[in-house]
Parts: structure tokens; sequence; C-alpha cells
């Protein structure tokens, strides 16, 4: 034996002792090293650290054995580069390109804790491909066996492997036992692929995916679905068994002023997402599908679009709607010395279509000039923009022609005064805007507008351009803010809208009072996160009430929302029917997520009506955690449409009767189903 008791390079090693043979890249730190030049066994003692590849060992004592390329020790351990992946092995075998450890635990938990390990009899390593091949291996969660795998493929790194992912099982009433299996697959680095095979018992078969694509200057998606449905009601609606579904989106920067976005979808049926939903689908649960392309130039003082705007609706009673096909916008900006001219041009083709089963047809051609000069002034405290616009509109309905030429003109005024000192900070704005056009009582003009618009307490309202011209609006209100030494905050506004003479709207001859309400908002937010929001609308003259409130506890054991919404004489056109049609929503919401115990959390969401004295949507859900693994079931239970959502945020939930859920998740390695965040905030459209 000869003492180097020095720290040396491996290669450098076997250059110098064995010569002939090719040199391993492998780097080691020992405090002692032996050799036997006879038996090509190299000993390495204390606190040895040894680097091979994208691997790090750490052991006691290590003995490598050059003759069968290996090296042994016991309570080997071993680790990623980025600390990823990590374990123990008693043997290594090694290669160029492979690695091989036997009698080997491993894990990619990101705990400190042994919570889960993968136990095999096997381990290969290959660098090129950054993977893990195991053979006889076990999934160990907290000293049970969870799962077998004779074969399984394990990724060493965060970056994207290919591979099968964990399953997502669901029941619930419609379906049954619902199970998906998804596979994912890295094609490049910009570009994969998830397909996800499924299995319903009470319905059939089908297969989801998703192809998702990046590049320097442009990124996409396509989703698609395919379902053969054996369900017996669905074919008492439909004869069609194969059912499907998709959604292309694709944005591209063509150079630094033009671009190019089309977004498109579709469905087999109308009932495709009432009935299935947007997990079946991978598309949201929508009142309508787009498809839209557009290519858009920008300037500095000037744009220009042409679109193509398209949908299909998803209501199967709907009518067709006027979709822009195509259209032609051309915008110039001109601003200096606080005037301002901004000169619009809309040119557009229009035909009806959109839906499932309506075969109306209809067309018709509009050309729009709305020019618009404002002048602003800011003096001290006190602001004040004026403007005055026109708009003209030719139409052409079916041979039949139409000219208008709408003047408006608007004055915005508010005072802003304010109070600071060390400890607070007082805006007080009060305002006054008034809006003018020419009176012109108009029936049955056509609604023209290629994006459907679902929301009267969103949008602003808008006149001469949709609907009409008649507008002799006066805003009177006041907004306040406050923030105090503590950051908290709160806001005020009360409003009132006058019309000199009567805010009336005529569709298809029927007469449609709009409201003057009288409104107020508050809402108030300390520093340690309790939030109050109130709103309040009233019209004496249409008996038109509107209110909500709100209070939620944001804290970080718990966080707590209870709501009440009330809204009274909506008025809504039903199109089928050709009717005016009132409706009233009174519902309570409550809602909370829970730190129950050390590692144990709940949750839960109520949405009662009060008016059928009943909850129409509940959710229940309990999760256990630890810092390698999360287990949570939830159970969600619909009777009805989350109205409240729809018309104040744009949002509309999966709609299912009942449901069960299951979320397992080993951190590091994957999971299964949703967590229960999913089900107790509102999604977004």
């Amino acid at each position: 034996m000869k003492d180097l008791n020095k720290q040396f390079s491996l290669i450098l090693l076997y250059a110098l002792l064995f010569q002939g043979l090719y040199a391993v890249e492998i780097e080691f730190n020992a405090d002692k090293t032996l050799l036997d030049s006879k038996k090509e066994i190299l000993e390495l003692e204390g606190n040895v650290s040894l680097k091979y590849q994208a691997l790090i060992f750490e052991a006691d004592k290590i003995f490598f054995d050059k003759k069968n390329d290996m090296f042994s020790g016991n309570e080997l351990k071993f680790s990623s580069l980025d600390n990823f992946f990590y374990g123990a092995a008693n043997i290594v075998e090694f290669s160029k390109t492979k690695l091989t450890l036997k009698e080997v635990e491993f894990s990619t938990c990101p705990c400190e804790e042994k919570i889960w390990w993968i136990e095999s009899d096997e381990v290969s390593f290959n660098n090129e491909e950054k993977i893990v091949s195991s053979i006889n291996s076990k999934i160990v969660v907290q000293g049970n066996t969870l799962a077998y795998l004779r074969k399984a493929n394990f990724p060493i790194s965060s970056e994207r492997k290919s591979g099968i992912l964990l399953p997502e099982i669901a029941i619930n009433e419609r379906s049954g036992l619902d199970i998906k299996v998804p596979v994912y697959i890295n094609l490049r680095e910009n570009l994969d692929l998830t397909i996800e095979p499924r299995i319903m018992t009470q319905r059939g078969y089908g297969l989801t995916n998703e192809l998702r694509y990046l590049g320097k200057n442009h990124n996409g998606f396509f989703n698609s679905s395919f379902l053969q449905d054996d369900k017996e009601s669905f074919q008492v609606l439909e004869t069609d068994n194969l059912r499907w579904s998709f959604n292309f989106l694709h944005q591209q920067r063509l150079n630094k002023s033009t671009f190019f976005e089309t977004n498109t979808s579709s469905t087999s049926d109308p009932f495709y997402l009432t009935d299935l939903g947007g997990f079946m689908s991978g598309l949201s649960r929508t009142l309508y599908l787009p498809q839209q392309a557009s290519l858009s130039y920008f300037k500095k003082d000037f744009s220009m679009r042409l679109d193509l705007n398209s949908f299909k609706l998803t209501n199967p009673l709907a009518v067709n709607q006027f979709q822009r096909l195509p259209g032609l916008k051309l915008n110039y900006f001109f601003n200096k010395n606080n005037f301002k001219l901004v000169l619009n041009s809309d040119i557009a083709y229009f035909n009806k279509g959109g839906s499932f089963r309506n075969n109306e047809k209809e067309s018709l051609s509009r050309v729009l000039f709305n020019p618009k000069a404002s002048y602003l002034y800011n003096q001290k405290n006190y602001f004040l923009e004026s403007s005055i616009s026109l708009l003209y509109q030719f139409k052409n309905h079916q041979g039949n022609k139409n000219t208008e030429l709408s003047p408006l003109f608007e004055l915005n005024n508010s005072l802003k005064f304010f109070k600071l000192s060390k400890t607070t900070k007082i805006i007080l704005e009060p305002y006054i805007n008034v809006a003018f056009s020419d009176q012109k009582k108009i029936i049955n003009k056509l609604k023209i507008d290629s994006g459907l618009r679902f929301n009267p307490f969103k949008h602003k309202q808008q006149f001469g351009s949709l609907f009409l011209s008649n507008q002799k609006d006066i805003m009177i209100g006041t907004k306040l803010t406050h923030t105090d030494k503590a950051n908290n905050h709160f806001k005020f506004e009360i409003a009132k809208l006058s019309t000199l003479g009567q805010k009336i709207l005529f569709i298809e001859e029927k007469r449609i009072d709009l409201p003057e309400p009288f409104s107020l908002k508050l809402k108030y937010k300390t520093n340690n996160g309790i939030i109050f929001k109130s709103h309040l609308s009233l019209d004496s003259k249409n008996n038109f009430n509107l209110t909500s409130n709100s209070i939620s506890l944001n804290f970080n054991k718990y966080k707590i929302l209870i709501g009440h919404y009330f809204a009274r004489n909506i008025e809504i056109y039903n199109l089928n029917n050709n009717s005016l049609e009132q409706k009233k929503i009174n519902s309570f919401e409550f809602s909370a997520s829970v730190h129950l115990a050390k590692n144990w959390s709940g949750g839960f969401k109520f949405i009662n009506d009060l008016e059928q004295k009943k909850n129409v949507n509940s959710v229940l859900s309990i999760d256990y955690e630890n810092k390698g693994m999360v287990v949570g079931l939830a159970y969600m239970k619909s009777l009805e449409l989350d109205w409240v959502s729809i018309l104040e945020n744009d949002t509309f939930k999966d709609y299912h009767k009942d449901r069960f859920r299951l979320f397992f998740e080993l951190k590091g390695l994957g999971s299964i189903g949703k967590p229960k965040e999913s089900y107790l905030k509102r999604r977004n459209l």
C-alpha cells in the first residue's frame, strides 16, 4: 500500500498509474487516500466527496475498484448538483455515459424529513438524457409501501421530461367513476404535448390533449378533446355519439409594429360544455366560443386593425347574431398642449351566424367615422376636460340604406382637495360630468356588435354606436380617500345620475326605461388583512335596486368571506321569446379556508338563495399536508348556476350536481387531482 495523504484529481491519477486505459472524469476530495496498485483499488477515507458527471457522492469511506469500474461504500449518500434528486446506495458501477446504483433508495421530495422515497434493487442514471431508470422499485410514504413498480423512469432535474404523470380520479353522478391518465411528451425545449386518455364508467371513453409551443416572436397552444358518449340522456338530444371540442390560440409579432393573433374554438354540439364542463373539454365554461383573427399595426400617432370576429353560441336555443366578417379599423391620434384630436373610422361587413340550430340569414355593411376633439385644463386643484365628437354611420341592410349623424358633447369637472400630515392623507374630489347628444327616437334599429355583451354592471353604457343617439345625462358625485399612518385605507364614493327628459331604449318596438340610479360605494382595508366592501344602487323610477356587501378576513391561520348580493327588477330581453323578463337575485355567500391543526386544513363555501331558501352551491374540503406530501378530499354540490359571478365578475363555474374530488401530491414527484383552492375561488372566463 502507498499512502498518498493528498487531494488528487482521479483523472490525473489514472494518467500516471493506468496508462493506456481511458480516463473517466471523476473528481474527489478526501482526508486520506490509500492505493493498492496490484489490485487497482483506491481507498478514500475521511470526509470523502466524489463528483461524477451530474452527481455528488459523500461518505466516510469509499473503495474505488478500477478493474470492475465501480466504487462502493456503506451508506454512500448522493445528490444531483441542484439538490433536486438525492438518496443513498451501497454499490455504484460506472462507464463514460452510464452510472448504475445498487441497493439504493432515492427521492425528489423538497423536504428535510424522510417523508417519501423510492427503494430499488437497481437504478441506472443516463447523463445524456438526465433520467433515472429503476428496476424492482416500491414507493414508500412515511414507512408504508404505497405502490410497486417493476420498471420506471424518473427525472433527476427540475427540467421537463417525457413520461406518464400521476392519474386524476373523480366520482360524480353524471359520469360515474372518472379516471384519466396524462402522458407528458417533451418534444423540444420549446414544444411539448400532453395526452390524457380517459374512462368514464357511465359515459364511455375519451381523449384530451394539449400542445404548447413557444418561439422568439410567437407562442400558442392547441387543445382538443374527443368522447365516445354512450349516455342515454344525451342520445335523446343528439344522434352522433362521437363528441369533440378544440381551442387554438396563436400570437405572433411580425415586426416591431405589426402583430397577428388568432383565437378559435368550437364543439360538436351545444350541450358539450354544459353537459361535461371545462374539465373534459379543456375549455372554460362560457356563453360563447370565440372564433377570431386579427392583424394589427401600431405607430406613434396611428393604428390599423384588420379583424374577423366570429363566435359559436353555446346556448342550444340561441338564435343567430351578427358576426363581423371582416372589419377594418383606422385610428389617428394628435396631442399637443392639452389639446387632443382623435379620428376613429371603422368599415365592416356583418353576417348573422353562430347558432347550432337557427338558420336565419341576414347581412349588413357599415361605415363609421367618429372624430373627437378634447381640451384639458388643469390649474392647481381644478380639473376640466371638455370634448365634442361626431358620429357618422352609413348602413346598408339587405339593400335598405340609412345614414345618421349624431353629435355628442361631454364636460367633466372635478376639484381635488388635499390634506396631508404626518399621520394621515385625505383626498376629497367632488365632480360633475355632463353628456349631451341630439334627441332621436330610434325604433327597430339593429344591434351591431360582434363582441357579445353580458355584463350591465361592469361595462360602461354606450350610445350612438351601439343602440341609439339619445343622451342628456348629468352625473354629480364625490370621492373621498383616507390613508392613515398604519396604512389603513378608506375609499368612499357617492353619485347620482340624472337625465333631462326620459332615458329610454327601444328594441324591436319594446320600450326599456333605463335606470337613473343613486349610487354609493365604500371600501375599507386594514393593514392586518380585513377588507369591507359595500355597493348600493337605488332607482325609484324603475324600482331597480342593487346592493352588495362583503367582509373578508385574511389572516395566517384562516381566511373568511361573508357576502350578500341583492338585485331587483333586472330587465332581461329574451331573444328566443321576443319578450322582456325580470329577474331577482338574493343570495348569501359564506366561504372559508381554515388551518385546523399542525398539518390539517379545511375549507368550505356555501351560496344560499334566500328566495328559494336553499343552498344552490356547496363545497366542503379537508387537507393533510406536511413538507413532503398533501392529501385532500373535496365534495361539491351545485343546483344551479352562480348568477352573481356571471353578472358581476364575468365568471362561470363548472356546473355539477354532485362530485367528489381526491387530491394527492408527493412533492417533487407529482399529484393526482386538483387542490381545494380550485373549487373555493371563482374562476375567471
